[in-house]
């Protein structure tokens, strides 16, 4: 495996917590962030922007406080990153670190809607090892460990079997899928979109089988997807950019181009759209800058 440029392997044998102990911490704070996020809910709070169209709430800062106050008393050596913390580069001497998004769906959540959460991981070495998503409006809590398959609500979940793209559901704007120039092999007209605020939402739908298929050729942060990974990994789906490169988290620049993610019999289909795309678009860059 790659590690980050001055990160550190992660010694099990000299940590005081083992992995047990980690999974109930990062469940009972996880819950405890919602329940937080729920009293600023539906209330007349204290919005602005980070930069253009980019909101950002006083309880996207609660939450934040909470999170990063409680881990990391809690577990003292663990990195942080958060996409409401001003980014430290001491995270990349962690080989245990510990990625947040305090309201994943800020938009969602400001607008009284469902389809936000809290996403937290655990990061080891690059890959994560523990994860939480709590959707607490739709009351939904999906948790995953490594090797040890994922759950929603205390219940296990498994991706669909669904292996054919013309009758998919895709989680994502239906706008996005029509014929244009952008996609070189076009999508089929008889699948299914929908869209939902949550990157992190979208992918838990597809571990738990309400979608099988998601794709955003925008940019995410680890905080946007880090939980999610695992949590789909772990419900038997798969995650890749659109390069079909496995995602590494806390690295230097911990941005990912693109996303594709769904079971795996359908991945195939989704590469056949996205590749081609991503060519021509690479292709409309190079001209561009000559």
């Amino acid at each position: 495996m790659a590690i980050a440029e001055n990160s550190a392997l992660f010694n099990e044998d000299t940590c005081p917590w083992s992995r047990a102990d980690d999974a109930r911490l990062i469940q009972q704070v996880t819950r405890e962030a919602g329940r937080i996020a729920l009293s600023y809910f539906t209330r007349d709070i204290h919005v602005w922007e980070k930069s253009p169209d980019n909101p950002v709430s006083e309880a996207d800062i609660a939450v934040d406080e909470f999170l990063r106050t409680t881990l990391s008393q809690n577990r003292t050596g663990y990195g942080w990153l958060s996409e409401e913390t001003e980014d430290q580069p001491e995270r990349l001497r962690c080989g245990r670190l510990w990625i947040v998004d305090p309201i994943d769906g800020t938009r969602a959540f400001l607008a009284g809607g469902d389809d936000w959460g809290v996403s937290v991981a655990l990061v080891q070495d690059q890959k994560p090892i523990l994860a939480v998503f709590y959707a607490p409006v739709k009351d939904a809590f999906y948790f995953a460990s490594a090797g040890q398959g994922a759950t929603k609500n205390g219940q296990p979940i498994t991706v669909s079997d669904c292996s054919d793209l013309a009758k998919a559901k895709m989680m994502g704007d239906p706008s996005a899928f029509r014929p244009s120039k952008y996609w070189p092999v076009e999508w089929p007209q008889t699948m299914y979109a929908e869209q939902a605020n949550s990157i992190a939402l979208r992918i838990c739908q597809i571990a738990d089988a309400q979608f099988d298929c998601c794709v955003t050729l925008r940019p995410k942060n680890d905080w946007d997807v880090a939980a999610a990974d695992l949590i789909l990994s772990e419900a038997g789906g798969e995650l890749t950019t659109g390069d079909g490169v496995a995602l590494l988290f806390n690295r230097e620049k911990p941005l990912h181009k693109h996303i594709v993610a769904g079971t795996k019999p359908i991945i195939p289909a989704l590469m056949a759209r996205v590749k081609p795309a991503l060519e021509n678009w690479r292709k409309r860059q190079k001209s561009e800058i000559r």
